[in-house]
């Protein structure tokens, strides 16, 4: 269970970890692209919410290469 807590990460991280500029990386978060919560106005990600954006993009991608 407490395991779990070392899987949630920052805004910085996010950007880090997907290789984006902040604004983009805030830009994910705001629009719900990409699942977050506050803290004292602070935004976390859990990892799994990035992994599932990934494998969502991954899919539309791939979804759109098969159909040329």
């Amino acid at each position: 269970m407490y395991d779990d807590y070392n899987e949630i990460i920052t805004v910085g991280q996010l950007a880090e970890l997907l290789q984006i500029g902040m604004n983009t990386a805030y830009k994910l978060i705001n629009s719900g692209e990409i699942e977050s919560f506050r803290i004292h106005n602070v935004h976390r990600i859990q990892r799994s919410a990035v992994t599932d954006y990934i494998i969502r993009k991954s899919t539309s991608c791939n979804r759109v290469k098969g159909e040329s």
